[in-house]
């Protein structure tokens, strides 16, 4: 790390857990998955956004991604809502809330609570647009 990386993990770590900095500054599952079988993109009331894509296999989440335009306690939320996610059942999933997510973040600040709540209303979104589309297969074809 040089010394900007270092001061920088120092200021994350005054505010947030060991947790939280670590998914802040090594985001897992931060991309895209093509043809996914679920994408969703939300907005929060901050003008923050976050896009989820998930790839379901037996009815298993096998792959989950994500994007934000977001602050750093919003990336740290996407990305343990994506770790979450995988390998749990699609209705297991969809019971992921945001309070969920800020305990597995361990101490995440109350002020930055919408950002797990983001995280869990994109995940929603993508699994219910999977659920649509296992029903109607079509819809697939007119994603926008």
């Amino acid at each position: 790390m040089n010394e900007t990386e270092i001061r920088l993990k120092e200021q994350l770590q005054k505010i947030y857990s060991p947790v939280t900095v670590d998914h802040i500054l090594h985001p897992h599952n931060i991309d895209s998955i093509p043809n996914p079988d679920g994408y969703a993109a939300c907005e929060s009331g901050c003008n923050e956004s976050m896009k989820m894509w998930l790839r379901i296999r037996n009815n298993t989440v096998a792959n989950a991604a994500y994007w934000t335009n977001g602050c750093a306690a919003t990336i740290a939320c996407g990305s343990m809502a994506t770790v979450l996610a995988e390998g749990k059942s699609v209705t297991q999933a969809m019971a992921i809330t945001a309070q969920d997510i800020a305990d597995a973040l361990v101490d995440l600040p109350e002020g930055n609570f919408h950002c797990a709540e983001l995280a869990a209303k994109t995940l929603r979104a993508s699994l219910k647009e999977c659920l649509s589309i296992q029903q109607q297969p079509w819809k697939k074809l007119y994603r926008k």
